[in-house]
């Protein structure tokens, strides 16, 4: 899976080089949170645009992980309980009924 993955993102940062460069000369206005940016090259503004987008998918992707990695130490935790009380319960003598 991570191959298939891998592949994907060469394709698709080999997509975001070619449209760099057909589009080089390309200058563009930005309006951002009201302040105007002008004479930007386009293929900077694809640039900036691809690294906030990595940036914001890092950012939940780590939020994630952390609490996946808590979850995960809940349940060894709870696993380890669960084993204690268990390996208890085999130890306890048998009552014979009469």
């Amino acid at each position: 899976m991570r191959f298939v993955g891998l592949i994907f993102v060469i394709v698709v940062i080999g997509f975001l080089i070619g449209f760099i460069t057909l589009n080089s000369g390309e200058r563009v206005r930005v309006d951002i949170f009201g302040q105007k940016i002008t004479d930007l090259s386009l293929s900077l503004v694809c640039f900036y645009a691809f690294a906030a987008g990595m940036i914001f998918v890092l950012v939940f992707a780590l939020a994630d992980e952390i609490i996946l990695r808590n979850t995960l130490h809940k349940m060894k935790k709870e696993n380890t309980n669960l084993k204690k009380e268990l390996d208890a319960l085999r130890n306890l003598p048998f009552e014979e009924e009469k």
